[in-house]
């Protein structure tokens, strides 16, 4: 829903994002319980678009006109989605309820926000969306960590190396 993911949160912060980064614009991606009620919060907003279910053809378009993913969720589990946001070297934006923060290195991939303080989301989201060489070099790092992680090979490695371990 609408509040697990954070896209509540971004909602509420959005006209305090334009007041700072006037030509920022919001997407919020994909579908599911209570985006028909987000939508209405988010009417008379400028610059948030919603683009409902995204085919999977169409999403390889979508990572290339992100500069920054932002998922300031309360309860994501592992939250594969902040993998592929790296994997595309993207700058993460995570909470610190969540998962996120076990994927996202604060400070090196991006930023783990504390969402009781509103004010911090703000902070970090417009120092990404003004200076483009941070973003760019924790976009690096995202993928870097993504390569040596997450990556198939990396797991294929990991893997092999348990089971000689283990003696399979």
């Amino acid at each position: 829903d609408r509040s697990y993911k954070g896209h509540d949160a971004l909602v509420e912060i959005w006209p305090s994002i334009l007041e700072r980064v006037p030509d920022a614009r919001l997407l919020v991606a994909g579908s599911g319980p209570g985006v028909q009620e987000l939508q209405k919060r988010a009417l008379n907003l400028r610059q948030i678009e919603f683009s409902g279910y995204v085919q999977e053809s169409a999403i390889p378009a979508l990572w290339n006109e992100t500069d920054v993913f932002v998922m300031p969720s309360q309860g994501e589990g592992f939250g594969l989605v902040y993998i592929e946001a790296m994997r595309h070297g993207k700058p993460v934006i995570a909470s610190c309820q969540d998962a996120g923060q076990e994927i996202n290195i604060h400070g090196a991939t991006g930023y783990n926000v504390d969402l009781n303080r509103p004010s911090d989301l703000v902070d970090v989201l417009v120092r990404l969306l003004v200076d483009h060489g941070q973003a760019r070099a924790m976009g690096r790092a995202g993928q870097e960590r993504w390569q040596r992680f997450f990556s198939w090979s990396a797991f294929r490695a990991r893997f092999v190396n348990l089971i000689d371990q283990e003696g399979f």
